[in-house]
């Protein structure tokens, strides 16, 4: 068992005081963003709306009392009949402008002829008056912007110049613009954002917010605005005081709000845990001193009417049951422990009745053999034989029997000593498969089956008379007579039914001759369907590159190469069947 790494634990009264400062401090953070947010916008809004009032009212009252299309056509003149207008103009430093204006280089008119004009006094003095009467507005100003010359002019300005004291400014302002200019005006007029991070970007420290509001004129290729702008030099100081007082009162609202909810939930949902975790602390600490008989759930008084009420009876049930399992875990351990010691002897013995003390016939010289079977739980199915019929014969059984565990087990005790009394009585491999097959077809209530190769060796000519019953087939290494190297190959030959499935089936028999220095190796289907992790198999492609490898090796250390490769292919995979191999050399008559 990993141990447990030893770190500082928190009670759930802490972590609930923890969580509800938390989430007390959550909740008013998000409030107040909200709010600020909620507030900025509200304020924002309105002092945008007032400088729009302010050009909308500047213009309604230009419109009933004054002529300011006359005065638009006088400055169009201007500049639409003087082909060197622009040439007289003198051209201004473009850091020295204010405002707005930043964005743009103009051409300054000193004394202009148009300034000395009544229409243009009269407008100069409405717009003057606005200026005076309203403390937020900074500047207000006549532009027209002619699109077929592609000349702006500023003139009727009235400007604060950042203080608080209204002047007129006696000069007019002209400069070039592009159409896109026009676009630009025109989505700020609907974007109260774009308005303001204009504005800001010049100057931080204030907010400020610019309108230009549309003045009716005659001709589609001449716009005039009127222009207000307004600075709102307090604002910022304003919120920060809004901040710190709504700031103070959110943080007395939230510690009261965390206190009652930190209360509340001690009531409801530590001192409940508490209560479920002490009587488990002692039920476990009790149980490890090996201490029985006291109630500790059963003993709970939850009366809360929710979850916890619930808990409390399902852990007093879950009490009562694990007294009851342990009585029959400790029964059923004792019945397993039993089954556990049987299964060592069964697969003890199975192993027993299986040839072991290699070499079997140390006084034979014509043949090297070994066999080795490897269970895939303590008891399997699969079986092999190796026996002398008579002084020149010797048989060789590979077998395995349908299903695992015991029940195949069982089964292949019979089938192993049918094989070899059928085969001590004589008869060639076909009649020994047809004799035991009759026998095991009798009663076979449980309809199990086995698959069989039977082989018959003459050590006298080193013939082989083999049997195949729905067996794999074997592989052989024989000797070339011409110079090409010699290596395993698969002997394919057609099988027959499995024994145990037909009472009345036939089986054949053919045979080969294997020469001094030949080798064989036969195998159950545990070896070439042995499977990794990802379900890849092992394959006879695998289990013949394999033996070719270790072709010139004794019969046992050949199994145990095999048995290498197999292990490395499936690697950390389970075992799920049984792996059963058997080699064979034939060295010729003694």
């Amino acid at each position: 068992m990993r141990k447990k790494k030893a770190r500082k634990q928190k009670t759930i009264a802490k972590k609930v005081m923890i969580s509800s400062v938390a989430h007390a401090a959550i909740l008013g953070t998000v409030i107040m963003l909200i709010s600020i947010v909620l507030f900025m916008y509200n304020i924002l809004r309105t002092k945008y709306n007032d400088t729009i009032n302010l050009a909308r009212t500047a213009s309604e009252v230009l419109q009933t009392t004054t002529d300011v299309p006359t005065l638009v056509d006088a400055v169009l003149s201007q500049e639409r009949e003087n082909p060197n207008f622009e040439e007289q103009m003198e051209k201004n430093n473009p850091a020295e402008t204010e405002g707005q204006l930043l964005n743009y280089r103009w051409y300054t008119e000193e004394d202009p002829p148009l300034t000395k004009r009544q229409d243009y006094q009269d407008v100069m003095n409405i717009i003057l008056t606005f200026g005076r009467n309203n403390k937020d507005l900074n500047g207000t100003c006549l532009m027209v912007f002619d699109k077929r010359t592609h000349i702006a002019s500023l003139l009727c300005d009235v400007e604060k110049f950042g203080g608080t004291e209204a002047v007129p400014v006696e000069e007019i302002m002209w400069r070039r613009f592009e159409d896109v200019e026009l676009d630009h005006i025109e989505e700020e007029r609907g974007s109260l954002l774009k308005n303001l991070f204009r504005y800001m970007q010049i100057d931080p420290r204030y907010v400020v917010f610019a309108w230009y509001e549309p003045f009716p004129y005659p001709d589609d290729e001449v716009v005039v605005f009127i222009e207000a702008d307004a600075f709102y030099t307090h604002l910022w100081s304003n919120v920060i005081s809004f901040l710190v007082i709504f700031f103070v009162l959110l943080l007395v609202v939230v510690l009261v709000m965390g206190i009652l909810y930190r209360r509340k939930m001690q009531r409801m949902i530590v001192k409940p845990i508490q209560a479920v975790a002490e009587a488990a602390g002692n039920y476990a600490a009790d149980r490890r001193k090996g201490q029985r008989g006291r109630e500790y759930f059963s003993a709970l008084e939850l009366y809360t009417g929710d979850e916890f009420e619930s808990l409390a009876e399902t852990m007093a049930e879950m009490e009562k049951e694990i007294e009851v399992f342990e009585e029959d875990l400790t029964r059923v351990t004792k019945e397993r422990e039993r089954l556990s010691a049987e299964l060592d002897v069964a697969a003890q013995i199975q192993r027993e009745m299986l040839p072991q003390l290699f070499p079997l016939y140390p006084e034979r010289h014509e043949f090297e053999v070994f066999a080795s079977m490897d269970p895939a739980k303590e008891v399997g199915g699969d079986f092999y034989d190796i026996f002398m019929i008579d002084n020149d014969h010797l048989a060789l059984v590979m077998a395995d029997v349908s299903g695992k565990g015991i029940p195949a087990a069982l089964f292949m005790v019979i089938c192993k000593t049918l094989i070899k009394n059928c085969a001590m009585m004589g008869g060639s491999p076909a009649e020994i498969m047809e004799d035991v097959n009759t026998r095991l077809c009798e009663g076979n209530i449980s309809a199990m089956f086995v698959t069989v190769w039977f082989g018959k060796v003459t050590l006298s000519t080193g013939e082989i008379v083999e049997a195949n019953a729905g067996h794999e087939n074997p592989v052989l290494l024989l000797q070339k007579d011409s110079e090409e190297e010699s290596s395993y190959e698969e002997l394919r030959r057609n099988h027959d039914l499995v024994l145990g499935a037909l009472k009345k089936a036939h089986y054949n028999e053919d045979s080969f001759v294997m020469r001094p220095g030949d080798r064989l190796f036969i195998y159950t289907d545990g070896v070439p369907e042995a499977t990794d992790a990802n379900g890849k198999r092992y394959e006879m492609e695998r289990l013949t590159e394999a033996l070719n490898r270790n072709k010139d090796a004794k019969p046992e250390e050949l199994l145990l190469r095999v048995r290498e490769d197999v292990d490395r292919f499936v690697n950390d995979a389970d075992q799920f069947d049984d792996l059963t191999m058997l080699s064979f050399k034939y060295l010729g008559p003694s």
